[in-house]
């Protein structure tokens, strides 16, 4: 099978399960790698933007229909929020709270009080601010420098519910998704070759140990690959961690621990198929040394082979090279 045909679904079974094909891998030229590195990481940030932009839409549409349906009337103009009634919603599928209060002077203690009660996570609209509170961590807006971040000097429910029903609930999605591929493409690439890197310096440490001499290319031939299991978990994690909030503050390790093993095990099988062609190498130049040693001296090796003469019978009668004695006659 010629490198240059394997498909990139392949070269992630060969990665997974497949370590004596790693060897497939090590000599192919480093852009080839290169290239697996962003495919992979961006088949990661894929399902876990889809997961994302799935979940996102949910709350979207419901909060979409709460609006149109049963908020009360405001108006926004010029930095400035105003509701026709207060506003307190709690939606126990999300665990998610709204509060609005756009009366013009809100005491602190009313605002403390209004934090207090979102238990989880939620948004507290003010006259010229909003809060988002998610568990203990806070961040304000002001609805000022929103509306000059996204060009919007006016709006009302009315307007609000046309614009986005002239968007359609799948251009909002189709933003949503970009924007967060982009955004998480970037921080995933680099913290995995972050990675990439430093498993690559652990491989020609180890290389040296097992007195291999590898060169870079080599080591990230073979790091990047290892990495593809750990690369895969992790988007498991994040979508589980996602969707579920489960976190576990050894994963990391794990992560690491598992990419490491793969190169130990992958440097010790290179290791292993040297001294086998080490041990056929040392054969092969036995058999020419003889090959060449009966080439040289054929005689030798044809007086060794032939047998030895035995000594001719003992014979009864006379020699015939004596004188006749007359008896003859």
């Amino acid at each position: 099978m010629e490198n240059k045909k394997i498909g990139f679904f392949s070269r992630i079974k060969i990665a997974v399960a497949n370590l004596e094909n790693y060897s497939l891998f090590v000599e192919e030229k480093l852009s080839i790698a290169v290239k697996y590195f962003f495919l992979i990481v961006l088949v990661l940030t894929l399902a876990i933007c889809g997961i994302q932009t799935f979940d996102v839409m949910q709350k979207i549409q419901k909060g979409y229909h709460y609006v149109k349906n049963e908020m009360a009337d405001f108006s926004y103009e010029n930095g400035t929020l105003n509701f026709s009634e207060k506003v307190y919603a709690y939606d126990s599928e999300y665990d998610f709270y709204l509060m609005v209060d756009t009366e013009e002077q809100v005491s602190d203690q009313m605002l403390q009080e209004y934090k207090t009660q979102v238990k989880s996570s939620g948004l507290i609209f003010l006259q010229n601010k909003v809060i988002y509170k998610s568990g203990n961590s806070e961040i304000e807006y002001q609805l000022a420098d929103l509306s000059n971040q996204y060009g919007i000097n006016t709006l009302d429910k009315a307007k609000l519910v046309e614009e986005v029903e002239n968007v359609g609930m799948m251009g909002i999605a189709i933003t949503i998704f970009i924007a967060v591929l982009i955004s998480m493409y970037i921080i995933e690439l680099v913290s995995t070759f972050i990675d990439w890197l430093m498993i690559t310096i652990f491989s020609l440490i180890v290389a040296r140990v097992c007195r291999i001499h590898m060169r870079w290319k080599h080591g990230f031939n073979i790091s990047i690959y290892a990495l593809t299991l750990p690369i895969i978990l992790s988007m498991l994690y994040n979508i589980a961690n996602y969707l579920t909030g489960f976190y576990t503050q050894y994963f990391r390790v794990v992560y690491l621990l598992i990419s490491y093993v793969y190169v130990v095990a992958v440097i010790l099988m290179i290791k292993s198929d040297l001294l086998k062609q080490e041990v056929e190498v040392g054969r092969i130049v036995e058999t020419q040394k003889e090959i060449h040693e009966e080439l040289k001296n054929p005689e030798d090796k044809k007086e060794k082979k032939k047998p030895e003469e035995k000594n001719p019978p003992q014979s009864d009668e006379k020699p015939t090279n004596e004188e006749p004695d007359g008896s003859e006659i």
